[in-house]
């Protein structure tokens, strides 16, 4: 396999990638909106709808790493080089394609991961205000719910 091949390898590999993390964002978005608007029953799904987004890009970052060893090799470069040292030894337009590809790889990043924390935190609030809203049934307002006095009905005015 030439290296031009490899090139067109690698950059579908980043396309893939993209095409996951734009996944993964929007999953994301699910989750946020499912968390803010009260849906508990589906907070489970979407978080394992995220999980399975993130193993399919795990997956394909195997797939571009083993394309980028394969070139690295090509080029006598260490077997996990960055994309802008492949860029800096790529011929014709191959270097300007995987630099546009890296800056959108890293705008893509910064961007779940960005979302990753707002949600998180959004979620981690509720939950915070979920636990405070129900703290009376740990302490002492819980008292009057697990009396543990005599059983039966109680006789007001002659009825039960």
């Amino acid at each position: 396999m030439n290296v031009d091949e490899l090139f067109v390898q690698l950059v579908e590999a980043l396309d893939r990638d993209l095409e996951l993390l734009e996944l993964l964002h929007y999953r994301l978005i699910v989750l946020g909106a499912l968390a803010g608007a009260d849906q508990g029953p589906s907070l489970p799904m979407a978080v394992r709808e995220i999980e399975l987004a993130y193993e399919s890009l795990r997956v394909a970052d195997l797939v571009r790493a083993s394309t980028t060893a394969q070139i690295a090799q090509e080029f006598d470069l260490d077997a996990t080089p960055r994309i802008d040292d492949l860029a800096s030894r790529a011929t014709d337009v191959w270097g300007e394609v995987l630099l546009e590809r890296r800056r959108t790889l890293i705008i893509a990043v910064t961007g779940v991961q960005s979302l990753s924390h707002t949600v998180g935190a959004a979620v981690g609030r509720r939950v915070a205000l979920a636990e405070e809203a129900l703290s009376f049934l740990r302490g002492e307002g819980a008292a009057t719910y697990n009396r543990s006095g005599p059983r039966g009905g109680l006789l007001v005015e002659g009825t039960l």
